[in-house]
């Protein structure tokens, strides 16, 4: 019987000690299952918390990139490009360090692959850009627009990866709340199994982790507002940039900074100021201020009185107004204004100082470091803008120096060529009058006093009716080219056959005295000419070519035409002489020969009218030839647009002799 109690006394103590034994382990099983959900959770939310951070560190790799290279493009210094160039050298890590950190989200990784693959792009139209930049290039509108919208595509692309992640971070923090309420509620149910020992115990337990929690979550909030304001403060920085890049004076420039940077630095007086250090004066370009400005808006003063040595080397911006005597007297009218401090920043472009970004107020907390570095950042980019605001007058001021120079050399111009046109009067009518007179006295006397004269004064008489008849040819040529360089020259569609046929008409004696052959390739395509001007080019081609042949050789002429890409030429082979090819440029020019006047008649002047005509038709005139091989004389025209009635006139090219 005392066995068989005692037994039942350990079978009693065995289930009292391990049934609470196996409901603790059962419960606390729960416990750590639900404590395990609560620590994941907390690691999702910290792990969103390091995907917002390193999205925003890109935002801000990308406005360095453009930053460094506006910079560039505005001064064309090397040095601007440094933020552009450290960013390109980090950003391909960040993008995958962000890559890693959403590998578990496809939809960020799509968007971020997309914001990799249009940075890429923008990219590698900056290099070429930059490229032509130091080349001396100048880029097209177009170019710089379109890497603006890229900029703006990554940005807003950026954004909406942020404003995802922090809707991933909401839930995420929901998801921690409900966990642990589960927790409290497993513990609740613990404490009630276990005891008021085991219950207190878990109960701290609990408590420390929920402790840890709101420190952790008061931490990521610390984090979320930094990052917040960071963003913030770079899309203001954004806006001043773009207000300024798109003010047009100097003066708006300034206003539009100071109105702008308002909303993250709250001072009470601002101006800018720029200095001329060759009149040594220093003027109010620009302000801002609560109430009266001092100094007043348009002043110029003395540059002494900013002591422009002492701000540009000195780093300690903020200066207390309490002892204005120890500070330049441009800061006395503050002081009197009412204003505790100020902010002095010089305006720099390449260690060029241009002027001075004052701002002031009646407390020195405004201007902490935060609120320095934003006023350095504006200062910068206004100085780059109002240095490309000079520039931008400076060649506005060359322009108009220029158009006056060329207004001045029109007029002369015009003076010129009415001395010209009074010249070329005066050759055509008081020049040859007396030409013609003596001439036709030469003839006279050659005729009714040929009896009376002897051989030799025969000959004397020739020599003088020859020379008289050259001359007036010679001037009639030089009309000619004068005329050319100034008659209206209206282009048409003309028959290159019918030109052919009126040119050969005109030189007919000329072909029938030398027993020229002539063969022409029939149809001739048409083109667009000056249709009279086109004949004396061509009558001139056609005479030269018959010209220069071996005494007692017939002169062999061969006319025919191509269809080239964007021109029709037009040929004249003959079997004369040749040309040595270094003297092929020179007889196109004007009194140019090769051969003396008793050897080859000629004036020296056809071959440049042919040119001059050429070039006023906006067509070219070259030779191909060899000595004692012949030339090809060719010309080239615009091509003339072929209606359906010319297509269906045109046949098979035959020869006429």
């Amino acid at each position: 019987m005392l066995q068989i109690t005692q037994v039942a006394f350990r079978r009693r103590l065995i289930g009292a000690i391990a049934l609470p034994i196996i409901l603790l382990l059962s419960l606390s099983g729960v416990s750590i299952w639900q404590i395990n959900r609560l620590l994941s959770a907390m690691h999702w939310v910290e792990h969103t918390d390091q995907v917002i951070a390193r999205a925003n560190g890109l935002q801000k790799l990308l406005l360095d990139l453009e930053t460094g290279v506006r910079g560039y493009q505005l001064t064309s210094k090397p040095h601007f490009l440094e933020p552009y160039q450290q960013a390109n050298f980090t950003i391909n890590n960040t993008f995958d360090e962000l890559g890693d950190l959403v590998s578990d989200n496809p939809q960020q990784s799509q968007r971020l692959r997309q914001i990799k693959a249009e940075q890429t792009g923008w990219n590698k139209s900056i290099s070429q850009a930059i490229a032509r930049k130091q080349k001396g290039e100048t880029e097209s509108l177009s170019a710089i627009e379109l890497r603006k919208q890229s900029m703006d595509v990554m940005r807003n692309q950026i954004t909406d990866f942020i404003a995802t992640e922090e809707q991933l971070r909401y839930r995420r923090n929901q998801t921690v709340q409900q966990t642990t309420g589960r927790v409290i509620f497993t513990s609740i149910i613990l404490s009630l199994a276990a005891g008021g020992v085991l219950a207190f115990y878990i109960r701290r337990q609990i408590a420390h982790v929920s402790d840890n929690y709101e420190n952790a979550l008061k931490t990521a909030q610390v984090q979320t507002e930094n990052v917040q304001l960071s963003a913030q403060r770079l899309a203001a920085l954004h806006d001043i940039d773009r207000a300024i890049l798109a003010a047009e004076s100097i003066k708006s420039l300034a206003r539009t900074a100071l109105t702008q940077m308002r909303q993250l630095v709250p001072y009470e007086q601002a101006f800018v100021a720029l200095f001329d250090f060759q009149a040594d004066t220093a003027e109010i370009v620009a302000g801002s201020s609560t109430k009266e400005l001092q100094p007043l808006e348009g002043t110029k003063m003395a540059a002494s009185d900013f002591a422009p040595e002492q701000i540009q080397q000195d780093f300690n911006y903020v200066k207390d107004l309490t002892n204005v005597e120890l500070y330049p007297p441009v800061l006395a009218q503050l002081h009197s204004a009412g204003m505790g401090c100020c902010l002095r920043i010089p305006m720099l472009v390449e260690e060029t100082l241009l002027g001075e970004l004052n701002l002031a107020a009646t407390q020195t907390a405004v201007f902490d470091a935060q609120a320095q570095d934003v006023v350095i950042e504006v200062a910068a980019q206004l100085a780059i803008a109002i240095q490309q605001s000079l520039l931008r007058e400076q060649l506005q001021n060359y322009a108009l120096e220029l158009e006056q120079r060329v207004a001045e050399r029109t007029a002369q111009l015009q003076e010129t060529n009415q001395e010209l046109e009074a010249f070329t009067y005066t050759i055509s009518h008081d020049l040859r009058a007396p030409l013609r007179t003596m001439q036709g006295f030469a003839q006279a006397l050659q005729e009714d006093y040929t009896d009376k004269l002897d051989s030799v004064g025969q000959e004397y008489i020739q020599y003088i009716t020859e020379g008289a008849v050259q001359m007036d040819t010679l001037i009639a040529e030089l009309l000619a080219y004068s005329r050319l360089s100034r008659a209206q020259i209206q282009m048409q569609k003309v028959d290159l056959t019918n030109v052919v046929e009126e040119a050969l008409k005109q030189l007919s004696k000329e072909l029938q005295e030398q027993q020229a052959e002539v063969t022409v390739a029939k149809p001739l395509p048409p083109a667009m000419a000056h249709r009279s001007t086109l004949v004396q080019v061509v009558t001139n081609l056609l005479s030269n070519a018959m010209k220069f042949v071996q005494p007692g050789i017939k002169p062999k002429l061969q006319i025919y035409a191509e269809d080239q890409q964007d021109s029709i030429q037009l040929s004249i082979v003959d079997n004369g002489i040749g040309i040595a090819p270094e003297h092929q440029e020179r007889i196109f020019r004007v009194f140019e020969r090769l051969h003396g006047v008793e050897i080859y008649p000629g004036t020296g002047i056809g071959l440049a009218i042919v040119r001059k005509g050429l070039e006023r038709m906006n067509g070219r005139a070259g030779v191909e030839s060899q000595l004692g091989t012949g030339s090809r004389f060719w010309i080239a025209l615009p091509k003339a647009v072929l209606h359906s009635n010319d297509a269906n006139d045109a046949s098979t090219p035959h020869s006429d002799n």
